[in-house]
């Protein structure tokens, strides 16, 4: 067995099928001079007439609109506290820890930090938050179900962190084997200049030959629009009923805790927030939220927590 020469040229038999496309090109661009000619003389001969949904429904968009901007329209100042945040928690290197207490601590005293220019000052509510763990990956799972349902960028982090650090905590004892090398990979067709260049010229012919395979009559793209929307209302309410079976009948997770206080100032919140009996020292890997705002602007997540 010899060995060829390379020529580089056109792959004609490969992209024969382009042949394909040329009567069809033709005709498509005859048929889009006819269509823009019908579309022409249609010009003041239709009209259009809204239906009645419109009308009957605004009165209901404007009390949803409404009540919508009510329970959401007002954000609650948020603080966040994590073993991982520098000076707060204790250990060295990647191994930090919070213990329950410690953390009410730090939640409490971020009320009175004068020199935090964010912190909220007036009579409001204070929603407490704790999760409570004694390892990384029961940290983590913790923060992942919160996350689930109301993520909180420093808990999202945290999430991920404690993640990462159970996971190296059970790898670093496994032996890694390798194989043998050079090892078989995909070839890298969208490098090459012509490949990408021939892919783009024929994807283009084909989009457009699509286009006018797609087409179809008014009615029928009316008929098709008037399916779709309901199709969609059906899919919102399935969505809508799906997320309140999911919340509905949970049971007590006794490693998140919640707790609502005020109304009050801001010292009167710390006050409030550091009576009573918190979670021990057997917690020591915590990390916890503090929501501060209104009655009405802690509503949503007060009921979404269980108090």
């Amino acid at each position: 067995m010899t060995w060829s020469p390379v020529t580089m040229r056109w792959p004609e038999q490969a992209t024969q099928w382009m042949g394909q496309l040329s009567a069809a090109q033709h005709l498509a661009g005859g048929e889009l001079a006819s269509t823009a000619k019908r579309l022409a003389d249609l010009n003041g001969k239709t009209t259009t007439n809204p239906g009645p949904v419109g009308a009957a429904a605004q009165g209901a968009i404007v009390a949803g609109r409404a009540a919508l901007a009510n329970q959401m329209g007002e954000a609650p100042a948020c603080l966040v506290v994590t073993p991982f945040q520098s000076g707060v928690g204790q250990g060295r290197g990647y191994q930090r820890f919070l213990s329950a207490p410690n953390l009410l601590q730090h939640l409490a005293g971020k009320l009175v930090d004068v020199s935090d220019t964010g912190r909220p000052d007036t009579q409001q509510h204070a929603l407490c938050l704790l999760f409570l763990a004694t390892r990384f990956d029961q940290l983590a799972d913790g923060l992942a179900r919160f996350n689930a349902l109301l993520p909180m960028p420093d808990l999202v982090r945290t999430e991920r962190r404690a993640r990462h650090l159970s996971k190296l905590e059970t790898e670093k004892w496994e032996i890694p084997t390798a194989g043998t090398l050079p090892r078989w990979q995909a070839l890298p067709l969208e490098r090459c200049t012509v490949v990408k260049a021939a892919k783009q010229s024929m994807a283009g012919q084909l989009a457009v030959l699509e286009s006018y395979a797609a087409d179809s009559s008014p009615l029928g793209n009316l008929a098709a629009l008037a399916s779709r929307k309901a199709a969609q209302q059906q899919g919102r309410d399935q969505q809508l009923t799906d997320l309140k079976a999911l919340l509905a009948g949970g049971n007590p997770d006794s490693s998140m805790r919640a707790r609502l206080v005020g109304p009050g100032n801001a010292t009167e919140l710390r006050r409030a927030l550091l009576k009573g009996d918190p979670p021990g020292h057997e917690w020591v890997l915590c990390a916890g939220a503090l929501l501060v705002g209104s009655e009405q602007g802690l509503s949503f997540v007060r009921e979404l927590v269980g108090l």
